[in-house]
């Protein structure tokens, strides 16, 4: 008998003790802050391209160059400068005959056009000019801010600013509080900046950011006189951030 219960003693002292923080201790809490900055472009670059068919391989590179050539002088017409007008990519395609397999239908000669455009407001007058100087393809468009770095910024501090309410949410919901300042800061990730392929409306669905702010004017997607308006492009930043906790 005085065996056993010795042994039952044991057992009882080494049980160990969870999800209790005695008074006058601290734990740490790990926590991220989200922040989203929306901001009107003042950059757009377009990747078009002209794609000319011919029986013969020589005359569709020679009307290729010619349409290139057409799309260069537009697009120089509205003073873009010549280093922001780029051609950078050629492609030749033979289509067969779909019942002679062996015969050249006729060639396809593509050749792709970057264009930085940096008067946004002249976007729509670009595009209708390109096209009808002979663009035939539009792969991207991509609407930017050459102000990146001082909007991160701002998102980034935003993004501080929500992981310190974060925490202190989240600390006073389970009876705690934050300790002084944090213990650990790191800024984990950055994102936006651009927009490719559509005009952004100034809305992005559901957010998962803790803050949105918005920096500077913004569209609604579409102009006064019913054409596109350039709305805005997102900045985003995340910070990682470790405070200690005491019970109130």
């Amino acid at each position: 008998m005085r065996l056993h219960l010795v042994l039952l003693a044991l057992l009882v002292s080494t049980q160990p003790v969870f999800g209790q923080i005695p008074p006058n201790s601290s734990s740490t809490l790990n926590v991220t802050g989200d922040a989203a900055v929306n901001v009107a472009p003042d950059r757009v670059r377009l990747f078009v391209g002209v794609e000319s068919r011919n029986k013969n391989l020589l005359m569709a590179k020679a009307e290729n160059d010619a349409g290139v050539k057409k799309v260069i002088e537009a697009v120089r017409a509205l003073n873009v400068l010549p280093g922001d007008i780029q051609t950078d990519y050629i492609q030749v395609d033979m289509s067969y005959d779909s019942n002679i397999g062996t015969i050249v239908n006729y060639y396809s000669v593509t050749k792709d056009v970057q264009i930085l455009l940096r008067n946004v407001q002249q976007f729509e007058e670009l595009l209708s000019s390109v096209l009808l100087a002979g663009v035939n393809h539009i792969y991207d468009i991509e609407f930017s801010t050459s102000e990146l770095r001082k909007h991160r910024d701002a998102a980034r501090a935003l993004a501080v600013k929500a992981a310190l309410e974060k925490a202190n949410d989240l600390a006073a919901a389970a009876g705690l509080k934050v300790v002084g300042t944090p213990v650990a800061v790191s800024a984990y990730g950055y994102g936006g900046g651009a927009s490719y392929g559509r005009l952004h409306r100034g809305g992005y669905g559901q957010m998962s950011q803790n803050v949105l702010q918005n920096a500077g004017p913004g569209g609604d997607g579409i102009g006064a006189d019913g054409t596109v308006a350039l709305g805005t492009i997102r900045v985003t930043a995340s910070v990682s951030m470790s405070f200690q906790l005491q019970r109130q």
